[in-house]
């Protein structure tokens, strides 16, 4: 796009670059009278200019954690009949024959539950789910009860409800709204309003500023660090918070354990800074795989498996990053499982 000239000074020009991932400043005069054409492209690379982030997160829009084989009934029950997430379509097949991989849907994101072999996972932290109102906690509460789900709920303090999946991970419920932008395949009639906050355990306090530094550095994030936590925004409506908690479920193979996936409006600059700090992985577990810039544009995504200090480029912890681009590899039209229109 142009911004219109036919009211301005005739003067120096210098151009800004706008693409999906970055700004990048052609060239620049600060001589009076200079105007600004602007021009926008999606993927792709400027080498003439100086690179300025501006790629924030979209959004976190699944945490992909293994259930236990041969208890599907037991995990559907949970995620379907108690916390009232909706079954993704994607994956009837699986619901029908019993067994394989689950999505289930609430709001604009998803838990994706792959199946074990055969143990599950337990994340050391817990997942933040929003309801529309303290109302419908308290019925969450009785669905818990029902179901012989294990569940904490005080009328002290009815803004907060406590439940354990079949397998023990943590979930904390709030009432909160469903994101405006838009939902998952059939999470339109979900109970639950979606996923507002992961919260994960890290060995010490001494790793949250290189944890900090790790989102200031690859995303171009601003996280909120004092001594007892860092909270990162993922987009407007989440964030993934860290704070120091015991590590008792990390005796994983690499690519095997819990992942979370997360979009962004485009790759390259991500792709920049975690590839200039060896970061980049491919997970064979997956078929969409990128070991090179070109296939991260081509697969409209990338991976990393740890967190590092940017610093020192100390591994602080294991948790493998789905990136994902909101646009497919011509840069214009919407991936497909992208939730939003725009």
């Amino acid at each position: 796009m142009h911004v219109p000239t036919n009211h301005l000074l005739a003067g120096p020009v210098f151009y800004l670059l706008i693409c999906q991932d970055f700004l990048s400043v052609s060239s620049f005069s600060s001589i009076p009278g200079s105007y600004l054409t602007i021009k926008s492209f999606r993927h792709g690379t400027d080498n003439h200019g100086t690179t300025l982030l501006a790629h924030d997160i979209i959004l976190l829009d699944h945490l992909n954690i293994n259930h236990e084989k041969g208890t599907h009934n037991a995990l559907c029950d949970f995620y379907f009949n108690t916390l009232g997430f909706r079954p993704d379509p994607r994956k009837s097949e699986n619901l029908e024959k019993g067994g394989g991989t689950v999505w289930a849907n609430a709001g604009a994101t998803q838990v994706h539950l792959s199946e074990g072999k055969p143990q599950p996972q337990v994340l050391d932290g817990f997942v933040t789910l929003k309801y529309p109102s303290s109302s419908s906690l308290k019925d969450l509460t009785s669905r818990a009860k029902e179901n012989g789900v294990e569940v904490r709920y005080s009328e002290a303090d009815p803004t907060h409800v406590t439940l354990f999946c079949p397998y023990g991970n943590k979930f904390v419920a709030e009432v909160g709204p469903r994101d405006p932008r838009g939902y998952q395949d059939e999470a339109d009639e979900a109970l639950c309003n979606g996923i507002s906050e992961l919260t994960l355990h890290t060995k010490s306090s001494a790793d949250l500023p290189g944890i900090a530094r790790f989102y200031e550095v690859v995303f171009g994030l601003t996280p909120d660090l004092t001594s007892d936590k860092v909270s990162v925004p993922f987009g407007p409506h989440q964030r993934l918070t860290f704070v120091p908690g015991p590590v008792l479920n990390s005796n994983y193979e690499d690519g095997l354990g819990p992942h979370i996936s997360l979009y962004l409006h485009g790759l390259s600059n991500a792709w920049e800074r975690a590839s200039a700090h060896g970061l980049v992985y491919v997970n064979p577990r997956f078929k969409r795989k990128a070991s090179t810039y070109e296939e991260a544009i081509t697969q409209c995504m990338f991976r990393v498996l740890h967190i590092v200090d940017p610093d020192t480029d100390r591994k602080i912890m294991r948790l493998e990053h789905e990136i994902r681009s909101k646009y497919k590899n011509d840069g214009l039209t919407l991936y497909k499982s992208f939730p939003f229109d725009s």
